[in-house]
């Protein structure tokens, strides 16, 4: 009897999520459906945190099988428009399109990430009084010794 009831859990579990992840396709908030089904907001949280899971690791052969179907696309598209990007005058719009492939490529293997690894300000800002006025320079890893840049219509030199 025991373990009929404890089977009687799951399925009464595994309906909630399904019924959750349908309120929530439709648009609900999980706010909203916890006090729809007269649950707590962290277990509609779990609840649809775990039945997105379960869905992934179902539907995971697929996504990959459509990744290697775009891959061998992507690759078909890359050699013929290489050997034009890739010669001594090499075509704009061979080029462009070369890194528009390269550029898809990453996204679907996942090699750029959503935000920056490292974020780094590479300006130095510097304050000196000459005279009674005040000057600054901007200095940036990204300007040349010798060059003058234009910043917020403000010429700065480049120390």
């Amino acid at each position: 009897m025991a373990n009929n009831n404890k089977q009687s859990q799951r399925v009464t579990a595994a309906e909630r999520r399904l019924a959750i992840l349908e309120l929530t396709k439709a648009g609900y908030s999980e706010r909203a459906i916890a006090e729809m089904k007269n649950v707590s907001r962290g277990l509609v949280h779990r609840d649809l945190k775990r039945v997105l899971k379960d869905m992934a690791k179902e539907y995971s052969d697929v996504a990959d099988d459509v990744r290697t179907m775009q891959m061998e696309r992507y690759s078909e598209l890359l050699s013929r428009w290489w050997p034009a990007a890739m010669r001594q005058n090499p075509d704009e719009k061979a080029t462009k399109m070369v890194m528009d492939i390269l550029k898809r490529i990453s996204e679907i293997n996942g090699v750029i990430p959503d935000k920056p690894l490292v974020n780094i300000d590479n300006r130095q800002v510097h304050i000196n009084e000459v005279q009674g006025e005040i000057v600054f320079s901007v200095e940036s890893a990204n300007f040349d010794d010798d060059e003058t840049k234009l910043i917020e219509g403000e010429v700065l030199e480049a120390k």
